[in-house]
């Protein structure tokens, strides 16, 4: 079993993943995250939903919220 690393509101997380990488969607998917509130980033590099995250790699997800 493979594993990335997320950080989300300022917590990492592990996250086993089955293979040697996984799409952006399937992770936010996985997190009970809807693609079309959240931002993924890796290093400064802003990822979109069909890019592959690699087993090892660490991500930031940051979440918007509405104040409304």
């Amino acid at each position: 079993m493979h594993e990335i690393v997320v950080e989300i509101a300022g917590e990492e997380k592990k996250i086993p993943i089955k293979k040697r990488s996984i799409r952006v969607d399937s992770i936010l998917e996985k997190l009970s995250i809807y693609p079309e509130t959240a931002v993924v980033v890796k290093g400064k590099e802003l990822l979109c939903d069909d890019d592959r995250i690699n087993a090892g790699e660490k991500v930031k997800i940051i979440v918007a919220t509405s104040k409304g």
